[in-house]
Formats: C-alpha cells, structure tokens, sequence
C-alpha cells in the first residue's frame, strides 16, 4: 500500500469519528448516555469480534495464556470506558467543537504521562503546547455557563482516560500485536461496565433504543468498527508526520459536522480556542518527527 493510499485511509477514519460526535449528541434523545454507550458498544464488540476470528484465530491460545495480555486488556478497557463514558454525559450539555477538541488534549498528557511516570524524555515543544492547549481550554469554556463549563471539566478528566488508553495500548502492542482481539476486549468491557450504569441509574427500553437505530450503528459499526479497522490498516504503512495531522482532523471534521448538521455555531473565541488547540495538538507531534530526522 502507497502512502497516499494509507493516509486517504487515515483520512476516512477521522471523518467517521469526526462525524460520530454528532451522532453521539443527537442520539440521546430518548436513551440516556449510559444506555448509549452500552447500546453502541454491544454493537462495536460483534463487528470486531468476526474481525479477530478471522484474522487473529491462531492468537487466542497465546493471548489467553498470558495474564499480563489479559489485565492490559482489561485495564485498557476500564480506561476507554472511564474517557468514552465520560464524553458521552458531557456532551448532554457541553458543545461538539468543546468535546472534540477537549478530548484531543490526550495527545500532550501522553507525553506528559511518559516523562513523570516512565521517565522518558520531555521534548521542550511539549510545554508550548501545554500552554497552547490550556489557553484554548480557557477560550473554549471560560464565557459559558457554569453548568456547561462544569460539563467541560468533565471532558478533560475523559481527555486523561484517553491518554492512559493510548499508553496501554501501546504497551500491549509492543509486546503482541493482536489489535481485534484486544479491540473486542476493550469493546466488550465498556459494554459491561456501562450496562451496570445505565440499569442503576437509567431506564433502558428496547423500544427507545429503537428509536436510536442510526446514531447507535454508526457510532458502533462505523466509527468503532470500521474506523478502528481502517486505522490498523494504514497507521503501519503511513509517514508519521502526515499521519499526525490527518489523525488530528477529527475534531475539525467534528466541530464542522456539528455546525453543518445541526446548527452549532462558535463565536470568535472558541474558534480561537480550537485554533490553539489544534496547533498545540500537531507542534507536539510533528516537532519531535522533524527533530529526530534531523
């Protein structure tokens, strides 16, 4: 596969998730957000699982042999679980640009995640970046309510759940590289863990999720399933550079899509807000690149 094929890929990926923010907020009409969650990623594990059968069938043995595999699973899943569910209760109130880009603060909590707990080396652009991305923070949520800032603070914890994600995954990758079979496991503790909230603090009817069909199978199928799986397929075989920033446009693609479809406009300081974030997000990943080349 060419490089412009696996970043067009790439590109399709972060379109899907993109878009899903939208889906994510318009299909809690009449389902809560835990029921959604529970709802779509019933749905996200049964399209990775034929996926890990298919291709990952002689792996099992190996994977369920080892219980370091089986606890980065499990533990990678209550990370997806803690930042997926708390995105989803937050976008109740907060914004589609605020979630999007928000959530895409994981990018310098890795980094900074790796220096204070696995000692790894700071690259100085991680702190401009820092200071890019908390300064759009403020811009984003500092002339909104206090209910919605609160919503906000919320997708910064959810941010934090992202980054841990990232970390586990990484670690579990290095060791054995089995993405759907890991995916599944993922997919499948959210489900669980978000059944057992929305039962406890919701009323879950098949009818109402009914009436969510769309939102739930394109959040499920399309962004979990398909993105995941497009993602797999061309991260190996793209540059890093382009593929950082193509990576990257899933919150522009879902600030965009949340204007488009349904009406959610930014005054002049989110939009600076989400300018700062994004170039925070991308100096702190392209900087690096770049300096190592060299």
């Amino acid at each position: 596969m060419s490089h412009m094929k696996a970043n067009f890929l790439m590109l399709i990926a972060s379109l899907i998730w993109g878009t899903a923010f939208v889906s994510q907020t318009t299909g809690m009409g009449f389902i809560g957000p835990f029921t959604f969650s529970f709802a779509r990623f019933f749905l996200a594990a049964l399209t990775v699982l034929p996926l890990a059968l298919y291709f990952e069938k002689q792996n099992f043995e190996i994977f369920f042999k080892n219980k370091n595999f089986i606890y980065l699973s499990l533990f990678a899943g209550l990370a997806l679980f803690g930042g997926m569910g708390l995105q989803q209760y937050a976008l109740l109130k907060s914004q589609i640009a605020n979630a999007s880009f928000l959530s895409t603060l994981y990018v310098p909590i890795v980094s900074l995640i790796s220096r204070f707990i696995f000692k790894s080396r700071l690259h100085w652009i991680v702190w401009i970046a820092v200071l890019l991305c908390i300064y759009g923070s403020y811009l984003l949520s500092s002339n909104q309510a206090l209910e919605i800032q609160r919503s906000d603070s919320l997708l910064f914890i959810a941010a934090v759940c992202f980054a841990i994600h990232i970390i586990l995954i990484d670690v579990f990758m290095k060791q054995f590289y089995s993405p759907f079979t890991f995916g599944f496991i993922q997919y499948a503790v959210v489900f669980l863990c978000s059944t057992i909230l929305a039962f406890s603090f919701e009323t879950p009817t098949l009818a109402n999720i009914k009436l969510e069909w769309f939102e739930l199978i394109y959040t499920g199928v399309a962004s979990a399933g398909i993105g995941y799986t497009l993602q797999i397929i061309a991260q190996s075989k793209a540059s890093p550079a382009p593929a950082a920033i193509i990576l990257s446009m899933e919150s522009v693609f879902g600030t965009i899509a949340g204007w488009i479809l349904i009406n959610q406009v930014l005054d002049t300081n989110k939009i600076l807000g989400c300018i700062a974030i994004f170039i925070g997000v991308i100096i702190v990943q392209l900087i690096p690149i770049y300096t190592n080349k060299k």
